[in-house]
Order: C-alpha cells, then structure tokens, then sequence
C-alpha cells in the first residue's frame, strides 16, 4: 500500500513536470513570425486592445498586422517604410512612441509643465510662510522680550 501510494506521487510529479516543461516560454516569439517581426509589431499598437501591442495581443487584427509586417519585411522595405505604412492607414496614434510634433508635443510636454507650475506654487506657499513666520517674530513687543529673556535667566530655572 504505502509503496503504492509512493509509485502514484512519483508518477504524478514527473507528469507535473512534464507538462510545465512543455509550456510555451512567454517570451520568445512563435515560430511562424521572425523576431523581427515581434519587434517592429511591438512599436506598434493594436487598434483594438487597451495597453497591448501589435506584438502582444492575439486579437484578429493583431495577427493580421504582423502577417502584413512580416510579407512587408519579404518585400524587402525597410521598417521605416513598414512603420510609415501603418501610420498612413491609422494615424500617429498607432505607434506607441508617437513623434513629438503638433498636439503629441503637449503629450510629451505636459509632465514638464506640471512639474514647473508645482515647483513654483511651492516656491510661492514657502515665501508666504516666510513672510508670516518674520511677520510673527517682528511683532513681539519690547517688553514681552524683556520679560522672556528675564524667565530663561530666573533661578528657579537654571539646574
């Protein structure tokens, strides 16, 4: 029995093995595309899926872009020209690094901007707090100074 129960686990672990051995690895392409291919679909978004590329996704018109990269790439063209083809179909908006010109400029510019326009609020609110605290320290009177000053050197506080 217990000899049994050690055969089955045995077993069932090199199957366990076996089967995560024979997973596909993530990372690497499949075989029916070059790796470029996969490369030149990764500067590329698919039109259909949020935050995928062209390289990533396994939508139908993902599939069918990296089949035209790939004829294109036969072709001979370059991936300039394979990239330019698929902006002239969908627009800047296809490629995941758009170029930094017209309205994709404010895209680009825009954290720059807000990193200046906080920098400057803060400049402003610690000026302010500046202001206020000189404000506060130049309106203590003579004679609560005198009185302060008095207290510190009484002998009832020195050790």
């Amino acid at each position: 029995m217990r000899m049994k129960r050690a055969i089955t686990w045995w077993v069932g672990g090199l199957l366990l093995l076996a089967w995560a051995l024979a997973q596909p690895s993530p990372n690497t392409p499949p075989p029916d595309f070059s790796p470029e291919v996969f490369r030149i679909a990764g500067q590329l978004r698919c039109p259909v899926c949020q935050g995928e590329s062209a390289a990533e996704s396994n939508a139908g018109i993902a599939v069918e872009m990296r089949r035209i990269i790939a004829e294109q790439l036969a072709q001979g063209k370059s991936e300039a020209e394979i990239r330019a083809f698929f902006v002239e179909r969908y627009g800047d908006w296809i490629l995941y690094e758009p170029p930094a010109r017209g309205l994709t400029l404010w895209v680009w510019l825009s954290p720059l901007l807000g990193l200046g326009l906080l920098g400057f609020g803060l400049w402003r609110y610690l000026a302010r707090v500046r202001a206020r605290a000189l404000t506060a320290a130049s309106e203590v009177s003579e004679e609560e100074m005198a009185r302060l000053e008095a207290e510190l050197q009484s002998p009832e506080r020195q050790p």
